[in-house]
């Protein structure tokens, strides 16, 4: 047998050993984490001087939701404290932001409105930068993220 013979087999069997190994080696179980959250992302958006960040929902399903509205602004690195507003059914509420710079909006909810994706809650949110005099300059709505609880 030559020596190319006796390398390719050993590279075969070795090959054939590493496969078998990955494919018995023991790996952790995957669960769920308990400490995420859904909820919505919204922006960026660029909020000038006499401007103000409203991030509004409403809600037309069954019973009252209460929304954490949280904001951050990458400019000056500022996250605000969670703003809990409640949605009465068939009614909505805002929260606000006006400090100048590119501002992301996170709503993340409680009770029925842990399940920001279900239907049955129906809630529409959008998050738009307003002139101080009424005008509203631009408007986004939200996208359904998960992100750590404490935010």
């Amino acid at each position: 047998m030559s020596y190319q013979s006796k390398t390719l087999r050993f590279c075969v069997a070795a090959v054939a050993v590493a496969a078998a190994f990955a494919v018995f080696l023991p790996r952790p179980a995957v669960k769920a984490q308990d400490n995420l959250t859904p909820g919505m992302l919204f922006g960026p958006l660029w909020v000038g001087d006499k401007q103000h960040l409203e991030l509004c929902a409403s809600n037309l399903g069954e019973g009252d939701i209460t929304a954490i509205i949280h904001f951050r602004n990458a400019t000056t690195g500022e996250v605000t404290a969670g703003q809990p507003i409640t949605i009465p059914s068939g009614g909505g509420d805002c929260a606000y932001y006006s400090q100048p710079g590119r501002v992301v909006g996170m709503a993340r909810g409680d009770g029925r409105a842990s399940d920001w994706v279900s239907p049955t809650n129906a809630l529409i949110s959008t998050m738009s930068v307003v002139d101080d005099n009424g005008s509203t300059r631009s408007a986004v709505l939200g996208v359904a993220k998960i992100w750590l609880r404490g935010l």
